[in-house]
This record gives C-alpha cells, structure tokens and sequence, in this order.
C-alpha cells in the first residue's frame, strides 16, 4: 500500500527520538551512580545496563501496547503514528541494548578504564541533578494545583465545545485561497494581493447570508477564517483558509472563487488533441519500458534518457491551445495531484517534459510517471488509466489557486468514534499491564491517572489559546506569543498520542525506581519514594530539558503548519514531567501500607 509521511508519522519520529535518548539516560545515569559508589568502568557499564533494563523496557512495552491499539483502531494517518512508533520502540531497544553495549565492550576491550561525565567533574551539577527534596509533603499542594488547573481545563473545553474540534472531526469543507500578483507591484516583485481577515470573514459570510433557505451555502455565515503566514499585524495575509461545516465541496469552493474573482488568478480550461477521450486504451498513453524517452512515445528525435521511468508511463499532450508556459502546465497538474479526488498518487515520482514549442509557449509535452510499488500487470489499471484521468480532469477544467479538502459527516463520525476507542483501549491495556508488572492496582492507577490528567491539560490549554486569540480584549496578546485559535484534527490527536507515550515512559522509570528500592518489601514507604523520584531526578531534567528545547524551537520556527503540533507537545512535556513527580509518585503511596511499614519497622525483633 502507498505510505505518506504526514504529521502524525513525523510525530512517531519525535518520540522514538525522546525514547531512543531517554534509554541511553537511563543507561548512563546508572553507570554514573555505580562509579560514584567507587566501581570501576566495566563493572559500572555492566550493573548500569543490568538496572536500567527493566526501567527500558517497561517504558518501551507500554509504548508498544499504545501502537497495537492504534494501529488496529485508528485511521490510516493515525495508522502511519503506530507503524513509526513500533518501528522506533523495536529499534531503540537493539541500539541501547545491543549496538550501545558492544561498543562499550569493544571500548572497555581495546583498553578504555576510565571515564567521566559533567556532573563527576563539576560537584556543583551533581548537587542539582541529586535533590533531597521531600515530595509527598508537598503532595497536597500539587494535588490542589492540579485539581485547580485540570478544572480550569475543562471549564474551557465546555466553553469552546465542537469548536475545538476541526472538519475532520465535525465534518465539511476546507477551502484555501491564494491571492494573485500585485499588478501595481514594480516588475520582478513577488508582492501579492494582500486582505485582512475580518474582510475575507465578511465576504464569505455574506455569501452565507445570500443563499436562499435551505442551501448548503447558508452554513457559511458561522464560516472559521484564518490568515495563513499572516504580515506582522496577524490578521493581513494574500493566502487564507476557510472551514465551514457546509459538506457540498463543488458549491462552497464555486461560491468562494466566486466573491474573490478579482483578486484570484483564474487558469481557463485548455483544449488538446484526445481530451474527449475516456478509455486509457485509446488515449496517447504509453507503457515506458526502454530508457529514452521517444522510443517509448514513438518520438525518435527525441533522445532524453529517463531510464529511471522504466516501469512506468508517459502520458502525452498534443496541441495545447491555447499555449501554457511549462510552470503552469507543471503547476495544474500538481495542483490536481493535491486534490482528494487524486491524493493518492502524490508519492509517484514525475516530471514533465516539452515536445514542441518553448518553455514559454508549450505547444506539445509529455508527463512521465512511475510506481515502483505497482506491478507491470497492473501497470494500466492503477497508473496509466489515473494518471490521463488527472491530466483530463486538471486541462480542461478551470483552475484557480484553490485547495479543498472534503470531510463528510460519515467520514468524521469514524474518525471520533475511533479516536475514543483507541484512548480508552490503550488506557485499559496499560494499566492492566503495569498491574502485572507491579503486582499492585495502585501502580496501574497512578499511571492512568497520570495520562488523563496530562492529556486533559492540554486539552484545557488548546481551548484556552482558542478563547485568547478569539477575544478582542486579549487578541493582541494571543498573537505576539504566536498563539492561534489552535483546531483538534488528526494531527492534534497524533501531538496527544506522543504526550500519553511521553507521560507514561517518565511515569513508569519512576515507578520503576521505586519498585526496585522497595525490594521485597510488599509496599513503599515515605521514604522509598522520595528517594525514587530524587534519584530519577536528573534524568527527568535530562530527557524533559532537550526534548522541550526541541519543541520550542519548533514552535517558534516552524511555521503556522507546525505550531498547534508543536505547541501541544511543548506543554504536554511540561506537565508530563510535573505529572509523573506531583501526581502518579504520590498516589503509588498509602497512609495505610506507611503505618503499616511504622509498625514493623519499630517491632523488636525476635530470635
């Protein structure tokens, strides 16, 4: 099948970078800890790799258990995110286990006996990433901050509502326009038409308001308008986005082109030789299976070696008229290739070629395509006949710089309900994994809880960007921190998914400490778990502190495209790493196994 690597693929990525640095973490601070205790380096690399294993691989596993989840619940762009992240989870557990450890032997082979690291060498950080901080007398502050931010959270969720929620989730159409070149530009300037955004909410909202009763178009009063890499003002763009839960596509983009003709750079359908022809078999498409590009179209002068199209076919467009320039031609098609209709055939390698005429006046070209994952016996079907219905469809149509993107009510419905599967699975299958694997319902619960309340935070923080960059009195503010009224699609949930990952991985190498130092003593005492998360300390600073920085220079640099992934992610870090010290650490303990551990502990001892 044909694989894209969309948003939610780069975000499997960026968690099997967090998780892949994470395990090497784990890996060093123990060899450090051992060498503080005064272990030399073999035996410190050996009981560093033997007490991180489990840590490793419960924070791993449980990522695994969300990608087969997601993978057999989720849809085909959430689907993607589970593949990647399998794919990391399995390969960063052979690079740390493996690759990592022969390296050290090999080093340790050819003579290496000593090493150091910042913290050994500079007392100072060592000070830092080793605390002796009582948390659980902390612990009802954090409760009471958590409960109040959480329902601050919520409080902004109802508030915003289906707001919140983006086409692919509510279901409509999505229409992007781009503005044409300035004619009063000075020659050579790339300037554009530019408009504000509450000019462009007016126009389309009039439309909505035009519309006779019971129209599609009527829905485009309560249409959504966002500038799209806006002037400094925020709100001043020649390219805007604009959502509305109107499901008629062909209506809503030919009433939108409509209102905007005088500022859109409108194409004309072009006329060429076979364009009334339907059936591939009887159209000038060719089966490109010698390396020169005219024996293939029976073109002899033609002598362009394209041996890397053998496989594949060229598709050829006779008597243009009237006569595009190559750029255009070129843009048309890939403008089409964009389209939903035509989406799935983005991944094919092409280019476009000039058989008579100029680059300038194309009187004659030819488009070649391959697939390499599609057989030569299926070659006609599934490349030839879809790639002349595209050059049919993107010629002799007019074309204007207009993006749409069709969700219907169906479609949107299986996405919520697959999205709410996948959580709630996921949720069930970790805690009963961490239950086994502790041997307790405590650890299981700190861990779910741990989860929701960060996946709810952010949550909370997504309604209340929305609610700032809507708001007059605040709209300013919103925009000078880059804020955006931020939607929940695919992308989004792919953020929440990498958080929960996140979230759960700093939680159980917790968890994990804490089981370790408590032996086989049947609960953890005050004690146990302060010393846990200090130990842990400065591994949470380590991976939170690079993972963060990585994020805030996504969102600062990323552009409009990225910033709701990366804004999600930045605060999901931040308040996982909170969570899994303020929140799961401390539901792990129990007043009643404390006294419990008293009484024992001041019992005489009998012989």
């Amino acid at each position: 099948s044909h694989a894209a690597f969309t948003m939610p693929g780069i975000a499997g990525v960026i968690l099997t970078f967090g998780m892949a640095v994470d395990s090497n973490v784990l890996v060093y601070e123990r060899m450090r800890e051992e060498m503080l205790k005064g272990a030399d380096l073999k035996r410190a690399v050996r009981l560093g790799y033997d007490k991180a294993l489990s840590a490793i691989v419960d924070g791993n596993v449980t990522n695994l258990i969300v990608c087969v989840v997601l993978y057999y619940t989720g849809s085909p762009e959430i689907r993607g995110f589970a593949i990647t992240m399998g794919i990391g989870v399995v390969s960063t557990l052979f690079a740390c286990l493996v690759i990592s450890r022969f390296i050290y032997d090999v080093l340790l082979a050819v003579g290496m006996r000593k090493s150091s690291m910042l913290p050994m060498a500079i007392p100072f950080v060592q000070k830092i990433l080793t605390p002796s901080i009582n948390w659980l007398r902390l612990r009802y502050i954090f409760f009471i901050f958590s409960i109040g931010y959480v329902t601050m959270g919520f409080g902004f969720i109802f508030y915003e509502g289906s707001r919140m929620l983006d086409n692919e989730f509510l279901g409509g159409t999505q229409v992007t326009v781009q503005f044409k070149a300035d004619p009063s530009a000075p020659e050579g300037s790339d300037a554009r038409l530019t408009m504000k955004r509450i000019e462009v909410s007016d126009a389309v909202t009039g439309i909505g308001r035009q519309a006779p009763e019971g129209s599609q178009l009527r829905l485009l009063t309560g249409a959504e308008v966002f500038p799209i890499n806006p002037q400094d003002d925020g709100v001043t763009s020649d390219r805007f986005t604009i959502k509305t839960l109107a499901t008629d596509a062909d209506a809503v983009t030919q009433a939108i082109v409509g209102v905007f003709a005088d500022k859109l750079e409108t194409k004309p359908p072009l006329e060429f030789r076979a364009a009334e022809v339907q059936d591939v078999r009887r159209a000038p498409v060719f089966d490109f299976d010698r390396p020169t590009l005219g024996d293939n179209i029976d073109m002899p002068s033609i002598r362009d070696n394209m041996p890397e199209y053998i496989g594949g076919v060229a598709v050829v467009m006779s008597d243009l008229e009237p006569p595009p320039t190559l750029e255009s031609l070129r843009a048309r098609l890939d403008m089409m290739r964009e389209t939903q209709d035509f989406a799935d055939t983005l991944g094919r390698q092409r280019d476009v070629r000039v058989l008579e005429g100029t680059e300038s006046a194309v009187k004659s070209a030819v488009m070649v395509v391959v697939d390499p994952e599609v057989s030569r016996a299926r070659r006609t079907e599934e490349v030839a006949q879809r790639e002349w219905n595209l050059v049919r469809e993107a010629l002799t149509s007019s074309s204007t710089p207009a993006s749409v993107h069709n969700f219907s009510p169906a479609i949107a419905a299986t996405f919520q309900a697959n999205a709410i599967a996948a959580s709630v699975l996921s949720f069930i299958f970790i805690g009963i994994y961490i239950w086994i694997r502790f041997k307790t319902p405590r650890y299981a619960l700190a861990a779910v809880i741990a989860v929701v309340h960060d996946v709810v935070t952010v949550l909370g923080l997504i309604a209340l960007a929305e609610f700032l960059y809507e708001n007059e009195a605040t709209h300013n503010f919103a925009v000078a921190i880059g804020l955006l009224p931020f939607k929940i699609d695919l992308n989004l949930i792919a953020a929440l998914l990498t958080i929960a990952g996140y979230s759960l991985n700093d939680t159980v190498v917790i968890m994990d400490r804490i089981r370790e130092n408590r032996g086989k003593n049947p609960y953890a005492s005050s004690q146990i778990i302060n010393d846990s998360i200090n130990q842990t300390f400065s591994r949470t600073l380590i991976t939170g502190g690079t993972t963060m920085l990585s994020c805030l220079i996504l969102y600062i640099y990323g552009g409009e495209g990225m910033r709701a992934f990366a804004f999600s992610l930045f605060a999901g870090l931040i308040v996982g790493t909170y969570s899994s010290v303020a929140v799961a650490a401390p539901i792990v303990w129990s007043r009643k196994q404390q006294r419990s551990f008293d009484d024992v502990a001041a019992a005489p001892a009998t012989y």
